[in-house]
């Protein structure tokens, strides 16, 4: 059990430095920065499905997003690091694309084999044997 409860957390920071890095980078280089950080976000999905299956997903896609709208609000002095415009919208609606993208991906293409039953398991063990 414990090891479940590091994994998620775990999971949460990670979610919690994608939306940093990509809140504080996606502007950097024009529209090559959106697609890096959009491919951050995939890459950080993946790892998170393929770990700790739906669940792990789940934590990390609500630990990015509430990070995003916070940090899409205005700052002391009017400040703001997700302004309203093309770039930042593409970021913010991309990443959560990606992350639905991620979450229809087929278990076999991920490595999530968490799903798979006893029933599943003993089936293939009988197939071996024969």
């Amino acid at each position: 059990m414990a090891r479940i409860v590091w994994s998620l957390l775990v999971i949460t920071l990670i979610g919690a430095i994608v939306a940093l890095v990509g809140a504080g980078s996606h502007r950097a280089f024009g529209w090559a920065s959106v697609a890096a950080c959009l491919l951050l976000v995939g890459t950080a999905s993946v790892f998170s499905r393929a770990w700790r299956g739906f669940l792990g997903l789940t934590v990390f896609a609500t630990a990015w997003m509430a990070l995003t709208v916070v940090l899409a609000q205005e700052g002391p002095g009017g400040s703001l690091l997700i302004p309203n415009d093309a770039r930042s919208l593409a970021w913010v609606y991309g990443g959560a694309v990606v992350i639905g993208v991620v979450a229809l991906v087929p278990r076999r293409f991920i490595g999530d084999t968490r799903a798979s039953t006893r029933d599943d398991a003993r089936d293939e063990s009988e197939a071996a044997v024969q």
